[in-house]
């Protein structure tokens, strides 16, 4: 469930007026439209089209000599376009300025709606609830009889309205929309009964929606943390019936190794340098534009591990540059690991590909390990690697640590049903995940 986007059309049903019932007035009293508007929408006869300078005062902010410390302190907030994310409770602001700063500024009462009429954040609005003034990157519209201020921050967080600013901008590298043609901008005003009746309305399903979106997140944490303990039933040997051996056949715990859970009797605790040909990859020199120009090869960095299986880089060397460089080519079904910074990111190659140093390269050893059961293993003990990932600011491992971690491992046939009930699990969650 898209949230963002039914508030979105909830602000567009208020602004056509079909979100609560019309203010009745006579068809005679039906408001010309102006002559140089042509409205997007049909609007209630009972409603206008008016510019923002109709409505009352509109002013663009300044700031006060900042040579002058006298004009600095803590009496009056000092907003700027950062202290508008809080939309329609911005309350306080980063920088502030004294009483005397505020007497030589372009004072902003309460309930003042700020817009940032510059750059790359032009259009982004607040309403103000406690008095103060703004810098110039922001054009204020002061509160009056004529509107109330939280319809007319809605109306203007509208994506009709939004669009309004965008497209009357000036279209340079910095977009600019200045107090005049900001003030011939147009909203569609009701009478102001029926503002406080739309007000009151677009405030009860926002917070139903919010509910909405708290309750979303936490199933978003829920479904993770799922994940996380179906990979933790998997690993104990939990999530499918184990293979039946007699219990003479128990395999024994090595004496270097503290299991962290018990495993049934028809598994074994292996090191990955045992069970896989474990290599790293390689980074050809900047410096000689050969091996990077119109390269063929991917080539792959810890930022293109997003998923659980690669199917394209960023990135492409040249053969000279996999030659003339530590780097090699890892083929369509290796498994990744990524040891420095970022660890124990793990994903399935689904091309070939070479990879930088910061990744390494699994490739089971025999027939009877399962590539995906060790990828699932991995994902499993991402947590417990990063614990023993030396460095003080960039956390990494080596081959040899890596090599001598331990996995827990069931005989093939019940790594083949371990994998495929994961899968089942995973898809349904992530079903649900993607209909959110």
């Amino acid at each position: 469930m898209n949230t963002k986007h039914l508030k979105a059309r909830i602000l567009d049903l208020a602004l056509q007026g079909k979100l609560v019932e019309n203010s009745k007035i006579s068809e005679k009293s039906n408001f010309r439209i102006p002559t140089d508007f042509k409205p997007p929408f049909g609007i209630p006869n009972s409603w206008e089209w008016v510019k923002l300078g109709d409505l009352g005062d509109i002013i663009t902010g300044s700031t006060p000599p900042k040579a002058n410390k006298e004009f600095y302190g803590d009496d009056y907030p000092f907003y700027k376009p950062s202290d508008l994310d809080a939309g329609i409770q911005v309350e306080n602001s980063a920088d502030t300025i004294s009483k005397k700063g505020f007497e030589i500024s372009r004072q902003l009462p309460q309930n003042s709606i700020l817009v940032t009429c510059i750059g790359a954040t032009i259009g982004k609005t607040g309403l103000i609830h406690k008095e103060g003034i703004c810098n110039q990157q922001i054009n204020a519209i002061l509160p009056n009889e004529k509107f109330i201020s939280k319809f007319l921050f809605f109306a203007m967080t509208s994506e009709f309205f939004q669009n309004e600013i965008k497209q009357n901008a000036s279209s340079t590298t910095l977009p600019i929309l200045n107090k005049s043609k900001f003030s011939n901008l147009y909203i569609p005003l009701p009478p102001l009964d029926e503002q406080e009746r739309i007000v009151k309305k677009i405030d009860e399903l926002f917070s139903q929606i919010d509910i909405l979106e708290t309750s979303k997140q936490n199933l978003l944490k829920n479904i993770k943390h799922t994940k996380t303990r179906i990979l933790d039933l998997a690993l104990q040997g939990k999530l499918v019936e184990n293979s039946r051996i007699p219990n003479d056949l128990n395999s024994r715990i090595p004496t270097d190794f503290n299991p962290p859970f018990e495993i049934p009797n028809s598994w074994e605790w292996v090191k990955l340098g045992d069970i896989c040909e474990i290599s790293s990859g390689g980074t050809p020199s900047r410096n000689e534009a050969e091996f990077w120009e119109n390269g063929t090869i991917p080539w792959l960095k810890i930022a293109d591990i997003k998923d659980d299986y690669v199917n394209s880089s960023s990135e492409f060397i040249t053969q000279k540059g996999l030659e003339n460089s530590s780097a090699k080519i890892f083929k369509k079904g290796t498994l990744l690991f990524t040891i420095f910074a970022t660890l124990g990111e793990v994903a399935i190659l689904n091309i070939d590909a070479s990879t930088n140093q910061a990744i390494v390269g699994l490739t089971p050893k025999k027939d009877n390990y399962i590539t995906k059961f060790i990828f699932f293993a991995l994902k499993n003990i991402k947590n417990s690697v990063n614990l023993i990932g030396r460095g003080a600011t960039q956390k990494n491992i080596n081959q040899t640590i890596l090599k001598k971690l331990y996995i827990p491992l069931p005989p093939l046939d019940e790594q083949e049903r371990i994998v495929k009930k994961i899968d089942e699990l995973f898809e349904i969650l992530e079903v649900i995940e993607n209909s959110l």
